[in-house]
Formats: C-alpha cells, structure tokens, sequence
C-alpha cells in the first residue's frame, strides 16, 4: 500500500494525528514521506481525485467462510410460544 493510504488511515484513526496534521500539514506529509504530487493532491481537497488513486488498490478483507465452532457460552432457547387455546365460534347468532 502506499504512503498516501497510510497517511488517510491514520488521520481517520489517530485524532493526535489529525491535529498535528491540521496545523501543519506540509510537514506532516514530508515526514510520513508523500512525494510532492501526492501533497499537492491532498492540499488541493479534491475527494474525487485523491479516492481515484485507490481505484485499483485491493483492501485486505477478514472474510469467515468456514463454521466458527461451538459457542463457548451456552444459549438458552426461548420459551415456547404458549398454545391460545380453541378460538371461539363465529356463527353462535347464526
């Protein structure tokens, strides 16, 4: 992945990063190591522009695709639902 992901995750996690960026974002990106075009499109605050860098970047998922076992704490099943019972005739005054 590269630095200008790195960077906007961290942001997005790390409030004490956000701050120091805020204030000083030109020496902030020059610490983290972003090239000078990849400062001016973060400076420039076009969303578009700076989210069409990752367009063919692929995210690490956490995907389960097997059964996780036995749940290590036992779950009780809901009470029945009771019977109501016969429901009254609807032709008594028929």
């Amino acid at each position: 992945m590269s630095n200008l992901f790195h960077l906007l995750t961290n942001l997005a996690i790390e409030p004490k990063k956000e701050s120091v960026f805020i204030n000083n974002p030109k020496l902030f990106m020059d610490e983290v190591g972003l090239s000078e075009a990849e400062q001016a499109l973060i400076l420039s605050q076009e969303s578009t522009k700076i989210a069409a860098l990752f367009a063919d970047e692929q995210v690490e998922l956490a995907i389960s695709a097997a059964d996780p076992g036995p749940d290590p704490l036992p779950d009780p099943d809901p009470f029945p639902i009771p019977d109501p019972g016969p429901s009254p005739p609807t032709d008594v005054y028929a």
